[in-house]
């Protein structure tokens, strides 16, 4: 393998792919990187066999084509420490130690075996056959596209309501329903429960469970693009997302996800309405005492009331219009706070509220496609 490419791009592409690296593993090949041509163009790929990337790296002029295996942190941390410009980059005449030039800098690193390196999902060939050759015959079809701005979006506004260190796979997973121009997210952490659903291109029907690691490194990697979409794929029970010359894909998570609709309530005792970012200041006020809030509600205002015998006592009140019978009720004030910070803006927020130990719910005025539903705290006071 022989290449000319721009440092910048190559380290732009490298520090993509090596957030798959494993931190830990007992099959050494994987700490590196793939560097493989296919038709004139140089792709990079890495994986730690639950999630992998696949990166075109733009800006690439093939001298001799070829594959290698190269330690992937150390790769990377050289190029990055070039200066911008072009590079020469190739393996040695051995073929055992590969050569990164450029005008008064050579370094001869070392090669790990390729032929070691573990095959890649065969999801990838199918892709390459979507992204590369858009008339090609047996290309997939997406399950679904969504704008990059609209899948981040639903990121934020559900992932805080997962355990993601939770043996429970449906804890540390957020539940994916798609359905002609809808998707769904769905996430809890028992005490609360996040309903999302975001707009589509596409009619595919399914119900998958993906990891919120998976879910974070798809916004880090595909976010900043706000004119960009991003296809997604199911092949052989693994989830593909494509956009910008990129391929994630991660292994789904193989579980029963509760039965959800049953914990939204389908009444309520009172609702509330109020401003989001004054009740959000005053909660954070109440958060420096204790985590545990008490809520009292007349017709016009909202007491909160938080207390900790070692550190004192919090009261605020907080103007709303409030329909219902006048009563009080426990909540994490922290599981409060978590919606109204994944809402932005001066939003009309509605409480909807429950007596007793059963659900209540959070929604902004007038917008049904984002569902919060929390669970209230038993108080000593």
């Amino acid at each position: 393998m022989k290449l000319l490419c721009s440092q910048e791009e190559l380290a732009r592409s490298l520090q993509i792919a090596t957030r798959v690296l494993p931190a830990k593993t007992s099959i050494p090949v994987l700490n590196g990187l793939v560097l493989e041509t296919r038709d004139d163009q140089l792709f990079c790929f890495g994986s730690d066999l639950e999630n992998g990337i696949e990166i075109k790296v733009p800006e690439v002029t093939i001298i001799t084509p070829g594959r290698v295996v190269l330690g992937g942190r150390t790769f990377y941390d050289v190029i990055r420490h070039l200066p911008p410009g072009r590079l020469e980059i190739g393996s040695a005449e051995d073929g055992k130690t590969f050569i990164v030039k450029t005008t008064s800098t050579f370094f001869n690193l070392n090669m790990l075996p390729a032929e070691e390196y573990p095959a890649v999902p065969d999801g990838l060939k199918d892709i390459y056959l979507y992204t590369e050759e858009p008339e090609g015959m047996g290309r997939p079809n997406p399950l679904f596209s969504l704008s990059v701005p609209l899948f981040e979006e639903a990121v934020r506004q559900s992932i805080y309501a997962t355990a993601p260190n939770d043996s429970r796979p449906f804890l540390s997973s957020i539940l994916w329903e798609s359905k002609a121009d809808q998707l769904r997210f769905v996430a809890t952490d028992i005490n609360r429960l996040v309903v999302k659903d975001v707009p589509i291109k596409g009619d595919g029907e399914e119900s998958i469970l993906v990891p919120v690691k998976a879910m974070k490194e798809m916004v880090t990697i595909f976010g900043n693009n706000p004119d960009e979409e991003i296809s997604f794929f199911l092949i052989n029970r693994q989830l593909f997302a494509v956009g910008r010359g990129i391929i994630y894909y991660t292994r789904l998570i193989n579980a029963q996800f509760p039965r959800y609709e049953q914990v939204i309530p389908a009444g309520f005792d009172g609702e509330a309405h109020f401003n989001r970012s004054i009740l959000l200041s005053a909660l954070n006020r109440s958060l420096l005492i204790d985590k545990a809030v008490k809520l009292s509600f007349t017709p016009n205002l909202i007491t909160i009331f938080s207390s900790e015998p070692e550190l004192g006592q919090f009261t605020e009140e907080v103007s709303c219009s409030y329909e219902g019978e006048p009563f009080e009720i426990g909540f994490n004030a922290q599981y409060i706070t978590d919606f109204l910070k994944a809402v932005s803006g001066e939003e009309e927020i509605v409480f909807q509220l429950s007596t007793g130990m059963k659900a209540s719910v959070l929604q902004v005025k007038e917008e049904r496609a984002y569902t919060y539903v929390l669970m209230p705290l038993r108080l000593n006071y």
